[in-house]
């Protein structure tokens, strides 16, 4: 449902911005994208914005949603309001005054205190958000989604904010600063940790600006630009379900496939054998792979028995859902295959086969 125009805005929501800005807090409209987190200005990052060029957005889109800049401040974002994980939180950069519950979590407010861990890297649901190109929505924010931002404990620019704590990073955390040739490769892999647990492009890359500011080596040569592409990218993937993290990943199986195993004798030991292929081989289009059956056996990986493994195989070539691509050698090389994707008749794209029908 669309914002609709302003007429007034709730009296405790204005009160609330003005008191923020009397406070000394940077604030920016916000109210753009699906979830209303996106700025309604292009140009927030620079010096402070009066109230009324913080209002006068909020009252023509009608949104009731603003951020507060994080300049000096840092807050601890949990994507998941479990008390335990925020008294741990709390436990490792010591008790925040001022909490406000969001929609899915729990902001912890602080003063800034230089360079912060990496909390994704750490498999923690939390970042920490600082910096002047950094924001969070403020309390009392309504998003379109009927979401809102409470405050459950303190007053912001009421209770004095705490420095958050240093805090020592488990060994194993990457800390040391990431060199100019490998900023990209290392954002992306922080894209990837980050991005099924945020809501939208731009908190993801604010979440990544976050991370150039604090730990890449000329951060100021690092475009916005750059990292709003990779968030693009990493949600685009997301959405196709192409994210791939080792075992702690989706897997994508096409329906194709699984109506044309249906139409075979043996499909379940066929199905669970492509399921098996695809969980190991399907996240690298076009990879090259053996078949040993014994090793397979071996390492655990099925229970199925080497002439239902033969039988199974035979199936998905039959399907046209894997192909030999190298003969065998003997006593050096196993023959090796790709997996393939079905296609309708319909659909003329190159590299895909058409759909066999089984004779049976």
């Amino acid at each position: 449902m669309g914002a609709q125009r302003q007429e007034h805005l709730p009296d405790d929501f204005r009160n609330e911005l003005a008191r923020l800005v009397r406070a000394g807090f940077p604030l920016l409209p916000l109210g753009g994208g699906a979830d209303g987190k996106a700025p309604l200005l292009r140009a927030w990052a620079g010096p402070r914005l009066p109230l009324a060029r913080v209002l006068a957005p909020l009252y023509r889109s009608g949104s009731l949603v603003y951020g507060i800049r994080l300049d000096g401040l840092a807050v601890v974002d949990c994507d998941d309001d479990d008390p335990e994980l925020v008294a741990a939180m709390e436990a490792r950069f010591g008790p925040s005054p001022v909490h406000v519950k969001t929609p899915r979590g729990r902001h912890l407010y602080y003063r800034a205190a230089g360079a912060v861990p990496n909390l994704r890297g750490e498999g923690l649901p939390v970042d920490i958000k600082t910096g002047a190109r950094a924001y969070v929505v403020g309390p009392l924010s309504m998003r379109p989604d009927g979401g809102t931002y409470s405050p459950v404990k303190g007053l912001l620019g009421q209770d004095a904010l705490p420095v958050l704590r240093a805090a020592q990073t488990p060994p194993s955390a990457v800390t040391e600063p990431i060199p100019v040739g490998r900023r990209h490769k290392a954002l992306i892999r922080e894209a990837i940790a980050m991005v099924e647990h945020v809501d939208s492009t731009d908190e993801l890359a604010g979440n990544l600006a976050a991370v150039r500011d604090a730990r890449c080596d000329n951060a100021s040569t690092m475009p916005d630009g750059e990292l709003q592409a990779i968030a693009a990218w990493a949600w685009r993937a997301r959405l196709e379900n192409r994210i791939f993290k080792g075992r702690d990943s989706s897997l994508s199986l096409h329906r194709l496939a699984l109506d044309a195993l249906r139409r075979w004798p043996n499909d379940s030991d066929a199905t669970a054998f492509y399921v098996l292929l695809q969980s190991l081989h399907g996240h690298i289009p076009g990879k090259r792979f053996a078949l040993d059956f014994k090793a397979m056996r071996a390492a655990g990986l099925t229970k199925l028995s080497i002439p239902r493994l033969r039988a199974a195989r035979r199936t998905l070539e039959g399907a046209g859902l894997l192909r030999m691509v190298g003969k065998h050698r003997a006593g050096s090389v196993h023959q090796t295959y790709i997996l393939t994707r079905l296609r309708t008749d319909g659909d003329d794209g190159a590299g895909l086969v058409h759909i066999q029908k089984p004779a049976i």
